[in-house]
């Protein structure tokens, strides 16, 4: 290839730009790296500190280790192999990676070695991070069976960025190169590194200074260095890439802007106050989100809450024990905490377990909280970066190994990260976000979105609600969070906790502080359980409580036993109000379904049958009075009778409702749930039914801790597993790859062919938006034939043929999603 006039580090639109803008140049984006490194170090590399146990003093030598990883990363860029895919062959394979090189580079080439020599031990770390800034190196990493390339170190490029680099680390004058250097498959062939024995070399130097990266504060040091490289180098390109040339931006003004966004503990307020007036029957005329309604009062439960002054605080309370609204209350008091200690700049990651409670979440107490919309976030809409333009040119630097050969598979691996990124910066300056706990918890596995938020998420305080329904993986991860994260302000939330695990808490969080439910809601008599024998029992009760214009939810462990059910509810109760809940639908069309449930459950006077799956379990906040549920596992059949009496207060008690627990058509169809699961399930019936008496919240908790035998959680599993820390000789320090955030599930997003037929009719270019996708997707059960459907958007399109959708967009009604 013949030597480029200028070197780049990002592809640029040729048709638009006769020479290379700034954001794709070598120089610009490495200065840009090393300058965003500079603002996050200043911003929150403190506060980093401080949360995961080090001493704030070393903010010094956090810094220089940060910027030597800014200026590091992108150092093997100049390569002819990467210039020459920038330059109009994507398809070209590599022999090795970018970063890869850079690290060969600083380790092992001699003049490199002694410039680098007053670095020390830091220069490590340093390579470490920068080498694994885009998640692809470990002890796997192998060189491509590819010619050899040439690192441009006699350009001027090269050289300016050196001398740059040795400028802002304080380091000698850069080495003269007298040649370019040449890095050849393996050492017969004639080179200046053999990539085959670098890899070994470099690979065994590492294993051995491993040995002195054995406690734990030392692996969280190089992890916070990893995944503030990684937040560095997506935030440079991505503001570069959006305002293209340098007068258009500062990247040192986009951090401090952004990561300057806080909450006021009179937000807080506000959105408290919001939420007590959108509970009080009044006119809007009336509403003052100054104050509280006349009479308002929380409950005990909430004012201890409120007041925990543990870094790790648990709220273990029935639902409806006004848990969401104690989380603000203390997030408030944080708030003001930071504030007397100067700090500005408090957000609220509030955490949930899915989707479908968090958009419900985010609609009932931040979209009317009264605080501005800028300062919020479900989408993560607002942002500096534009996927429309970062999603012009795609090159290789995302695309998974295995796919490197794929053109299409790496132009997705691209748009993907893009959009990773856009999303993980946009919360940069949003101080109140609703989201999936992956947002947060997705960083103990290098999870790329996590990665770049890590700056948002250390100034924050975190809430984690639903707990209780974190998978196996999602529970250890979230236990190695609180473990490496002492002094990041967490409140856990939940209605009931396995013994186990409120034990594995403990023994990673001593400090762990227990908010129990008030007493008397949690011993309020409000269930009739029923374990029925005859099934012409539902039947009756169900006639029984429409004829008395109640309110039926009956609760189905799979969406296919939901629409049967469904449609044999309809043709008993023609004239009763009757739907489905699932996910098998379109999330705008499950969210429209939603609102009619909630609606028709408010009714006073008139009946209503809801048919629903497990969704329901959290993000339905409805009441009914008869309960019909499949046997489940004890914590989600809690949840769901959570959901039955829900309004009973012990000013107004009321009557107990009936909830019937009824068996499973065979015993082998347990899923999604395990057998032993249900075996003890069974058990905690048989002992709840021999009270023979009206049960309240607390009599299901206690008898869940009486029957559950699970084995002690095993914490170095999921320190294995949490590959962001990772454990020696396995995962972390120099090795960075992504893991898994949760168990293997059961179903797969998917975008409906007629979907992706009506958006190319609109004639738009690229691919969707994250609204538009969010809108459309909708899950299916796994089938194997449907990993090698085409993707549109970084989703896979179900073809006509193979999946069909029930739904009328005029009545509203329909069963979703069903393969054929």
């Amino acid at each position: 290839m013949k030597i480029p006039p200028r070197l780049l580090a990002k592809s640029y639109d040729r048709d638009k730009y006769q020479q290379p803008p700034d954001y794709a140049l070598y120089i610009q984006h490495n200065r840009d790296v090393a300058a965003a490194c500079k603002a996050l170090a200043k911003i929150v590399g403190a506060i980093a500190l401080k949360n995961a146990g080090l001493d704030p003093n070393l903010i010094d030598e956090f810094s220089k280790i940060l910027l030597a990883n800014g200026w590091i990363q992108d150092l093997g860029k100049g390569n002819s192999h990467f210039q020459e895919m920038l330059s109009g062959k994507p398809e070209l394979i590599q022999l090795l990676r970018h970063e890869t090189i850079s690290g060969l580079l600083a380790c092992l080439e001699p003049r490199f070695v002694e410039w680098l020599a007053p670095l020390g031990k830091a220069k490590f770390i340093a390579v470490w991070g920068a080498m694994g800034h885009h998640r692809k190196f470990d002890a796997q990493t192998v060189q491509k069976d590819v010619t050899e390339l040439t690192v441009y170190v006699t350009h001027e490029d090269f050289k300016t960025n050196l001398q740059e680099m040795a400028q802002d680390l304080g380091l000698s004058e850069p080495p003269l190169f007298e040649s370019d250097l040449v890095v050849a498959p393996n050492k017969k062939d004639v080179c200046d590194l053999p990539a085959r024995e670098s890899l070994n070399q470099i690979k065994a130097l590492f294993n051995k200074l491993e040995s002195e990266f054995k406690d734990e504060l030392s692996r969280r040091f190089v992890a916070l260095i990893k995944a503030f490289g990684i937040a560095a180098d997506g935030s440079a390109s991505g503001v570069a890439k959006k305002y293209k040339h340098t007068q258009n931006y500062s990247l040192a003004a986009f951090i401090v802007e952004n990561l300057s966004q806080g909450l006021k503990p009179s937000d807080l307020t506000t959105l408290i106050n919001a939420w007590a007036w959108n509970n009080k029957d009044v006119e809007k005329e009336q509403i003052d989100l100054t104050k509280l309604p006349d009479g308002f009062e929380f409950r005990e439960f909430q004012k201890k809450v409120e007041v925990s002054n543990s870094f790790l605080t648990l709220a273990l309370a029935g639902c409806g024990s006004g848990k969401s609204i104690a989380a603000y209350l203390w997030a408030r008091n944080w708030c003001a905490k930071f504030q007397a200690q100067g700090r500005n700049n408090t957000r609220i990651f509030f955490c949930l377990p899915t989707t479908g409670t968090t958009t419900e979440h985010f609609k009932d107490y931040a979209l009317e909280s009264g605080i501005p919309p800028e300062l919020i976030s479900l989408t993560h809409s607002r942002s500096s970066v534009d996927l429309e333009t970062m999603a012009q040119t795609t090159n290789r630097e995302e695309a998974n190994e295995k796919d490197e050969n794929d053109t299409t598979k790496a132009a997705e691996a691209a748009l993907k990260a893009e959009r990773d990124k856009i999303e993980g910066l946009a919360l940069w300056s949003t101080p109140l976000v609703v989201t999936t706990a992956d947002t947060v918890l997705g960083l103990m596995v290098n999870s790329r979105r996590a990665i770049y938020s890590t700056p948002a998420i250390m100034q924050s305080v975190i809430v984690f609600d639903e707990v209780h329904a974190f998978d196996d993986y999602l529970f250890g991860h979230l236990l190695v969070f609180l473990k490496n994260f002492p002094y990041l302000p967490v409140l856990l939330m939940t209605a009931s906790l396995p013994e186990q695990r409120r034990q594995a808490i403990e023994q990673v969080r001593p400090d762990v502080f227990y908010v129990p439910g008030d007493e008397k809601l949690e011993t309020l008599p409000r269930y009739k359980i029923q374990y029925p024998t005859d099934f012409q029992q539902v039947w009756d009760a169900v006639k029984e409580c429409v004829a008395n214009n109640g309110k039926v939810l009956w609760v189905k462990n799979q969406v296919e036993w939901a629409n049967v059910t469904y449609t044999q509810v309809k043709e008993k109760f023609p004239n009763i109000y009757v739907n489905v809940y699932h996910s098998r639908l379109r999330y705008k069309d499950r969210s429209d379904r939603h609102r009619q449930v909630i609606d028709n459950f408010k009714l006073q006077g008139q009946a209503a049958i809801l048919v629903a799956t497990q969704v329901t379990e959290m993000s339905l906040d409805l009441s009914a009075d008869l309960l019909i549920t499949d046997i489940a596992p004890i914590p989600a059949l809690i949840q769901r009778m959570g959901r039955l009496n829900r309004r009973a207060t012990p000013d107004e008690p009321g009557q107990p409702k009936p909830a019937f627990i009824c068996k499973l058509p065979t015993d082998n169809e347990v899923k999604p749930y395990e057998k032993k699961d249900i075996e003890i399930t069974e058990t905690w019936i048989h002992n709840l039914l021999t009270s023979n008496k009206p049960l309240s919240q607390r009599d299901l908790a206690q008898e869940f801790v009486a029957v559950n035998n699970e084995e002690e959680y095993n914490y170095k599993t999921a320190q294995k597993r949490a590959c962001f820390f990772g454990i020696p000789k396995d995962s972390g320090l120099w090795r960075t790859r992504p893991g898994f955030t949760r168990c293997e599930g059961y179903t797969i997003p998917v975008i409906l062919k007629a979907d992706y037929e009506a958006w190319q009719k609109q004639g738009l270019s690229g691919n969707p938006d994250t609204d538009w996708i969010r809108k459309h997707e909708v899950a299916i059960p796994i089938r194997k034939e449907a990993l090698n459907w085409l993707q549109f958007g970084g989703i896979r399109i179900a073809p006509k043929d193979a999946v069909t959708y029930d739904y009328d967009e005029v009545t509203k009604e329909g069963t979703g999603a069903r393969w054929l």
